[in-house]
């Protein structure tokens, strides 16, 4: 069994996106809580994730916009429309540590110290876009993590994976006229955010036919789910020959979530993380770093978390 390193900080139980707001610590905990009761804890290394600079940042982030997040934040924060969430004091600290954990992980991965990682963290990332908040989301963590292997370990070809419910509309923008990333969302159609994720958007330029969309129908199961995946997905990452996969993790398709219309079980997730697996064992020695995005029932989460977790980490050395 392959080792995975999870890597998160207490700043990241800190973040108060406001009363009663579905994304809060306690979906981050229920996977922890999950994972330790399984045999595959074994296995797991622990990680204290650093925080990311503000030249990491800065790969994705307009320096503008990250200094008016800290100034804000320092002041006692406010509600944020266009984050749907509040940001306070402890969240500028927790963005940067939230960033910092998936450049954390690909330290020790790219130094061969793991295979793979799970960057256990909050809040989320793959909505933010060049210079503001979005949907739960303050810094892109995802793409300043992609960005940090292409600026620091010369990588030239990065697949990022995003099964999250809602369709990754920062991270797409991010790389949208980029061929060293090839991004694929899996997501419910006509969802959030509003016109985005559609089939034909594929990327421009350089990065034309570098972005791929699978839009699913509301009340989607299992089997329609994970057959679109290898039908629209598994073709393109299999010619791309990813050096390594990112992926998106987002548990919030689950049938109980509250946020979703999509209806996957365990199964589901489970077959993500053979295929993902697949995937990064054909061309990337089997290098993996999950990034937490969204999933918001308890039981939903953590049935899906250990799902994929275990698929993930099924390699044979």
């Amino acid at each position: 069994m392959s080792i995975l390193g999870i890597a998160t900080h207490k700043f990241c139980q800190e973040h108060d996106a406001g009363p009663d707001h579905p994304e809060r610590w306690g979906r981050v905990a229920v996977i922890l809580d999950a994972l330790q009761r399984e045999s595959l804890w074994e296995s797991v290394r622990e990680y204290e994730a650093r925080a990311a600079t503000v030249e990491d940042v800065s790969y994705i982030h307009n320096p503008k916009y990250i200094e008016a997040m800290r100034r804000l934040c320092e002041k006692g924060g406010e509600f944020l429309p266009s984050m749907d969430a509040a940001v306070g004091p402890e969240s500028y600290p927790a963005a940067l540590h939230a960033a910092g954990a998936g450049l954390t992980l690909a330290d020790e991965i790219m130094n061969g110290q793991i295979q793979m990682g799970f960057a256990a963290i909050r809040p989320p990332g793959h909505h933010s876009i060049y210079a503001r908040p979005w949907g739960f989301c303050i810094f892109n963590n995802i793409s300043i993590l992609a960005k940090y292997l292409i600026e620091k370990y010369s990588l030239k070809r990065i697949a990022v994976v995003d099964f999250d419910v809602h369709h990754g509309n920062g991270t797409e923008q991010a790389f949208w006229a980029d061929p060293k990333v090839l991004y694929c969302s899996i997501h419910q159609e006509d969802y959030f955010p509003a016109d985005t994720g559609n089939w034909h958007d594929t990327g421009e330029g350089e990065g034309e036919g570098f972005t791929i969309n699978i839009p699913v129908a509301a009340r989607c199961d299992d089997e329609t789910w994970l057959s679109a995946f290898d039908r629209y997905a598994i073709p393109r990452l299999e010619e791309f020959e990813p050096q390594i996969v990112l992926v998106s993790v987002g548990f919030d398709g689950h049938w109980r979530d509250i946020i979703s219309g999509i209806k996957l079980t365990g199964k589901a997730f489970s077959g993500i993380g053979s295929r993902i697996l697949k995937i990064a064992e054909g061309s990337a020695d089997g290098k993996i770093i999950s990034v937490l995005e969204g999933g918001y029932d308890d039981v939903g989460t953590a049935e899906g978390a250990v799902a994929y977790f275990s698929a993930l980490m099924s390699r044979t050395e």
